[in-house]
């Protein structure tokens, strides 16, 4: 592993791998596995010796101190594929990926058979709705208990930007639609809302049959109750544009004893952290500041945005750093599953591209505090971003609790871990 002189606070790198200097994007744990998405492009694939389009990276991390590339599955020129996600011992007792496809004229998903990772074989396609030919593929959720796959869609008989569409992917090899969700004004026979929306992905909690819908174009932060598919029912819908970005992801935390409330008298209470993306502003910042939200929905009709964090901008002078600088999102899963405060000492891992990894304490989610952080350094394959930068884009974590990074510039991949004692 090389050495890194990284910029850090109370983070230690475990392991690290270059990803062959493909831009990339989600980062998927599961078991001993680690897999990638991709951003268009292509690389030279040591494994083949073939230049290849960017697709999607499958890592053995059985030893995190030695992450080892067992296979790339190219994607086609110029396609973006920087979704993916796995289910283990499922239909058949195998192990399944699907990964996103997008280009100007193709949108997709497709499936793959991964139990020999050296040689995953594609199986089956999802390409349209009823209503047509897919024209947005973006990113979804594939629920291992149910088979159910939500997924950031465009069909015809829709405004252009994204909507929820469901699929039973309970047998792979045959993928069967479900239904479409979305929020008044999508159709076209609606009356048009005046603004573009434009869902980015789902975040589903299956036991509560709940639904978290992200729109950072309208600006809407949804939760639905999906106990009936066919017929979802909104439960809350707030807006944060005006005055900011939409947000890209929000994620519940429920039952949260909260200190300083007077026990016994509201001191449990429900919660959603929500964060929106920094934009390209050019690669200078031109935009307004995005950050991450608390929002507090103990009463649901009645909710309320109760703390804010984002980087202080004096404490690195990120904004002349050149790149994006602001979070992209954070962890949402762990190994697989909906990702859990409680289990992990209220901590909670934002990517937050040039500004590294940063790790919050949301134990007082009316005070959300930094406790460490991770800013890796430039190699000789982070690609310039207005400037040569790092983009961190991505975090995800395993059933260790290591947490696993992404560069959306080229740099690779880096393993770390929390400690108080670094």
């Amino acid at each position: 592993m090389p050495s890194f002189n990284a910029d850090k606070q109370h983070m230690q790198l475990v392991g690290y791998h270059d990803l062959q200097g493909r831009d990339s994007l989600q980062v998927t744990c599961k078991g001993d596995w680690l897999y990638v998405g991709h951003h268009n492009g292509r690389e030279h694939n040591r494994l083949t010796g073939v230049l290849e389009w960017n697709g999607t990276s499958i890592i053995d991390i059985s030893n995190p101190s030695v992450p080892t590339l067992e296979a790339h599955v190219p994607n086609t020129e110029s396609a973006n594929s920087r979704a993916v996600q796995v289910v283990r011992n499922f239909y058949d007792e195998n192990d399944y990926l699907i990964r996103n496809h997008e280009t100007a004229t193709v949108c997709k998903f497709e499936i793959f058979q991964i139990t020999d990772r050296a040689h995953p074989m594609k199986i089956s396609e999802i390409t349209s709705t009823p209503a047509g030919l897919l024209t947005r593929a973006h990113k979804g959720w594939w629920d291992e208990s149910t088979g159910l796959y939500f997924a950031s869609i465009d069909e015809p008989g829709f405004r252009a930007g994204g909507h929820m569409a469901v699929w039973d992917l309970s047998n792979p090899y045959n993928p069967a639609y479900v239904c479409s969700h979305w929020l008044p004004g999508q159709k076209v026979t609606e009356p048009d809302p005046g603004t573009r929306l434009v869902l980015h992905h789902p975040v589903i909690d299956m036991p509560n049959k709940r639904a978290y819908y992200s729109y950072p174009q309208g600006g809407n932060v949804v939760v639905v109750d999906i106990s009936d598919l066919q017929h979802p029912v909104t439960i809350l819908n707030v807006r944060i544009q005006p005055p900011f970005v939409g947000p890209h992801t929000s994620m519940p935390f429920y039952r949260v004893q909260t200190p300083d409330f007077t026990r016994g008298y509201g001191d449990i209470r429900d919660y959603i952290v929500v964060c929106n993306e920094a934009g390209d502003a050019e690669w200078q910042c031109k935009q307004v500041r995005t950050m991450l939200f608390m929002l507090d929905v103990t009463a649901w009709d009645n909710s309320m945005f109760i703390d804010t964090f984002r980087v202080p901008e004096v404490e690195g002078n990120f904004s002349e750093r050149g790149g994006r600088f602001g979070p992209h999102q954070f962890a949402e899963t762990q190994d697989g599953d909906l990702y859990s405060l409680k289990d992990n000492n209220n901590l909670l891992y934002v990517a937050y591209f040039n500004a590294g990894l940063r790790v919050l304490d949301l134990s007082d989610p009316y005070n959300m505090t930094e406790v460490g952080y991770y800013i890796p350094e430039i190699t000789a394959k982070t690609k310039e971003r207005g400037k040569v930068v790092i983009q961190t884009n991505d975090v995800d974590l395993d059933y260790r609790g290591l947490a696993y990074i992404s560069d959306r510039a080229g740099t690779g991949l880096h393993i770390l871990q929390f400690s108080l004692v670094s």
